[in-house]
């Protein structure tokens, strides 16, 4: 965990922010194609999109949790709003809500990869490489080359034995 963080920027009001970030699932799109994300939003932005406790609110909150290429639904999780909590990966305030199946806290898809890849020491699989015949000691669990180099002589092998 670092202990000097840059601070965070909301995708919805695209400001800094260095406090606790609110972790949302929602929707990214670029033209007809949309793929949901997990998002670190601040606090202003949260609170003007979430109805209040009556059910009425200044604003409408769909509109308010609408951005041309991004839209955020509700709190990560399944719960009540959480105390800020840190990231497992790089210390960053989070809020999300209450959920036994969300086991780690991390604030970003980036995150939780450098935590997988962490947990599993980078060891790689140490199976034979498929191209040089080497064992493979670096990266994902599931690699099958030692390297960039091998990976591409490869593919080369392949694409001069793929008939036409």
């Amino acid at each position: 965990m670092s202990e000097e963080q840059s601070p965070a920027v909301c995708p919805m009001c695209d400001a800094e922010f260095n406090g606790a970030g609110f972790l949302v699932e929602g929707g990214r799109s670029k033209g007809r194609r949309r793929w949901g994300v997990r998002e670190l939003i601040c606090e202003p932005c949260y609170r003007l999109g979430w109805p209040t406790v009556d059910g009425r609110s200044v604003t409408a909150a769909a509109t308010t949790r609408q951005r041309p290429n991004f839209e955020w639904h509700r709190l990560v999780g399944r719960g009540t709003e959480q105390a800020p909590a840190p990231c497992e990966a790089c210390g960053r305030m989070i809020v999300r809500a209450s959920d036994p199946l969300l086991k780690r806290v991390t604030c970003s898809h980036s995150c939780s990869t450098s935590l997988t890849r962490t947990r599993n020491g980078g060891k790689g699989s140490g199976r034979p490489c498929e191209s040089c015949g080497e064992p493979v000691t670096t990266g994902r669990a599931d690699s099958r080359y030692c390297g960039s180099a091998c990976r591409q002589k490869a593919y080369r092998q392949r694409q001069s034995h793929a008939q036409p």
